[in-house]
């Protein structure tokens, strides 16, 4: 939570790519942040007993640092994209990584009416209030973990269909399918193929008669 009351992030490599998923994530816990006081001021006034009032207070404070700290690890730890790897997160906890040779597409799919993490199958869908905003599907199939506080809600397997949420859906999907490593590979062998073809054409033998 210091880091983001700072403004920084968790350090990542120099030639890696960040996404953040923040987009409508403050609406409910400024709801919850506000009631909390009210909470606090009313239960004040009320409670004839000092020392249950405090504990009452404590209690409220507790609460509000645990909201915040909750907010403060989905900004300090996005989505990372390197070179090699599309690295998820939830609340701060890798739950899946996507070797960028196995991403056969990316694309921009506003998707709502699930709001926390599911595995539906092969599918991992990864949300926030807004639902997801971008579409990812692999050659292969990948483990992926969802930590939970409660173990028998942890949402683990291997899926081949990922559903994200992050701010700039735009930006991941260019990132994914014109920087991709396969990407590369294919505009590298086009450009060899040009040069070959250029290389062996044949002369023109009535151009030749004319020099």
């Amino acid at each position: 939570m210091l880091l983001w009351m700072r403004g920084r992030r968790a350090p990542i490599p120099t030639d890696s790519l960040v996404f953040t998923a923040t987009r409508g994530t403050l609406a409910m816990p400024m709801m919850f942040g506000a009631a909390t006081v009210i909470e606090m001021v009313v239960l004040h006034l009320l409670i004839p007993w000092l020392w249950l009032s405090i504990a009452v207070a404590v209690l409220s404070i507790a609460s509000l640092v645990a909201v915040a700290s909750s907010l403060a690890l989905d900004r300090v730890h996005p989505h990372v994209l390197s070179a090699d790897a599309l690295t998820l997160r939830v609340s701060g906890t890798v739950v899946a990584t996507l070797d960028r040779a196995t991403i056969v597409s990316a694309r921009i799919h506003r998707r709502r009416g699930v709001v926390s993490p599911t595995l539906d199958g092969s599918r991992l869908v990864l949300p926030n209030q807004d639902g997801t905003t971008v579409d990812i599907e692999l050659s292969t199939a990948t483990a992926v973990v969802v930590p939970a506080l409660l173990k028998r809600r942890q949402v683990s397997g291997t899926a081949r269909s990922f559903g994200l949420q992050v701010d700039d859906a735009t930006a991941l999907v260019v990132a994914l399918t014109r920087s991709s490593p396969g990407a590369a590979r294919r505009s590298r062998t086009v450009a060899v193929d040009k040069t070959t073809t250029a290389s062996t054409v044949a002369p023109n033998p009535a151009q030749m008669g004319e020099v």
